[in-house]
């Protein structure tokens, strides 16, 4: 914002502070102690002339920067993904809404476990400090990718440095954001899985630690429960199901499966301890989806083709890859009902320490890429444990995957992953394709809403009013639902017609 401000005379005697106050239509306003002490010089050295960087931060106005002048200042917001695997970063241009650049990076807390709970664990043992600070260095690592430092960069052109980021909005699930912001998280891993806050208050960078302006505010899009957190109201918030009258089933593929369903008159949502499988844990050749995942696998007269990120080299298979791999090993009898490797195909199967083992890709002089029997029994747990989730819900309000008009999949690799093959090892339900559609990270992207819009932010407060947590922790139904799940597609095989239509031409 650009001011032309009065000079100050014997008749208009308004101090510094309030003369600018006053331009800007404020009672009062907030400035930190740094920044007063630079406002007489800018003015002066401006002819009267600042430009200044505004925000509210509960309620009350605050000067973040100032700038002598009306050439203006840059402002640039974060909208940041920290998910148990993998976090996410965009830097955004407020002034226009353009994404200027984004990255990704593994979670460095993965050293302390690689879900929710055995990290909540490590820190009742260890104490909670180290993992704070390791979400901290991942995303002020990400920050600092995509923020080219100003001494380095605007010698030459226009970039951006960390003190031009003026607003953070991060999406997380709530166990995340209890580390980051250094809130003990103990009670969410013990009956009744009660968080310290579901909405924590607007905070400043300063406050948690974050490489920015140090009064930028940073919000933290609401979550539900301990186990349905603010990634998922974000997801919500970017697909529109909340105003919709369709009914629709949101499914958030991630280390933790969660699923919400309903439309613009109620939500209710769950989560199912999925595992890391689709994020490449628990996988011998898992990897996250960079450059060299296998993201592509079909299977065709016992040939395999495959592609990969970046048409790199083969270094493992990423989530949307072992979906392909397993649904077209399963369709061409390379699997039984069960997950279970037929050993007589010997031109791709081999015995291994862990049971059995099917070649995927054999690069010359490196290890082949490979998936045995309990890789393969990781992604089935995966599976059901979503599709279960998925089936409770609906039986919950007495609908059935017939009744729905849209399901909504989200996750880091929401835009990737092929229908037909999740269906086909009954991960997704077999209705008609038209009926789903890609989100992609919506954590991320209802984020960068949030980040945008103050009205946006409003209305994922609004989501997280009218939803209905479903705890699936001691519910038979889930048991009973999952166990049935455990088999490629599922027990019920008339619950998969389309998937018996496709077994029935290829055997």
């Amino acid at each position: 914002m650009r001011l032309d401000l009065n000079a100050p005379s014997l008749e208009d005697n308004l101090a510094d502070l309030e003369r600018v106050a006053c331009a800007l239509g404020e009672k009062g306003i907030a400035i930190s102690l740094p920044l007063l002490r630079e406002l007489p010089r800018l003015l002066r050295e401006g002819g009267w002339q600042l430009s200044v960087m505004l925000t509210r931060l509960g309620g009350n106005a605050r000067l973040l920067a100032l700038e002598k002048g009306a050439k203006g200042i840059p402002n640039y917001g974060m909208a940041i993904d920290i998910g148990t695997t993998t976090v996410a970063a965009e830097l955004v241009d407020l002034n226009n809404g353009k994404v200027v650049a984004q990255a990704s990076d593994y979670n460095r807390q993965l050293v302390c476990g690689e879900d929710i709970l055995s990290r909540i664990a490590y820190a009742e043992e260890k104490g909670l400090t180290r993992l704070t600070e390791l979400v901290l260095d991942t995303v002020n690592g990400l920050i600092a990718q995509l923020c080219a430092e100003r001494d380095k960069q605007r010698k030459y052109h226009s970039g951006t440095c960390s003190d031009d980021v003026a607003s953070i909005v991060v999406s997380a699930n709530t166990a995340m954001v209890h580390m980051l912001l250094g809130l003990d998280p103990k009670n969410i891993r013990y009956s009744p899985y009660i968080p310290i806050a579901n909405v924590p208050p607007s905070l400043s960078a300063s406050d948690i630690g974050l490489r920015a302006l140090p009064d930028a505010p940073v919000h933290i899009v609401p979550g539900r429960a301990a186990y349905v957190g603010g990634d998922i109201t974000s997801d919500i918030l970017l697909s529109g199901m909340h105003t919709s009258d369709e009914l629709a089933l949101l499914i958030d593929v991630g280390t933790n499966g969660e699923v919400v369903l309903g439309g613009k008159d109620w939500i209710v949502g769950c989560s199912t301890s999925a595992g890391p499988a689709f994020e490449g844990g628990e996988v011998s050749c898992g990897m996250r989806a960079m450059t060299g995942a296998i993201d592509k696998v079909c299977i065709s007269e016992r040939e395999i083709s495959i592609s990969t990120i970046g048409n790199a080299k083969p270094r493992g298979i990423c989530g949307s890859g072992l979906i392909d791999l397993i649904a077209q090993m399963f369709l061409h009898g390379y699997l039984d009902k069960k997950g279970r490797i037929n050993a007589s195909h010997a031109e791709r199967v081999r015995a291994s320490g862990e049971g059995m083992e099917f070649i995927v890709n054999r690069p010359n002089g490196s290890r082949p890429i490979a998936v045995s029997d309990d890789d393969i029994a990781s992604v089935i747990r995966t599976k059901a444990a979503i599709y279960a989730g998925c089936s409770v819900l609906l039986q919950s309000v007495d609908k059935r995957f017939t009744d729905l008009d849209k399901v909504y999949i989200a996750g880091g690799f929401g835009s990737y992953i092929n229908i037909e093959n999740a269906q086909t090892i009954g991960l997704l339900p077999d209705i008609p394709r038209g009926k789903f559609k890609l989100l992609g990270n919506g954590s991320l992207g209802g984020a960068r809403l949030c980040l945008q819009s103050q009205t946006m932010r409003a209305e994922a407060f609004d989501i997280y009013s009218m939803m209905t947590y479903l705890d699936l922790s001691s519910s038979k139904e889930f048991f009973d639902q999952y166990s049935s799940a455990l088999f490629l597609p599922h027990t019920e095989i008339d619950q998969f017609p389309m998937v018996r239509e496709r077994l029935d031409a290829n055997r």
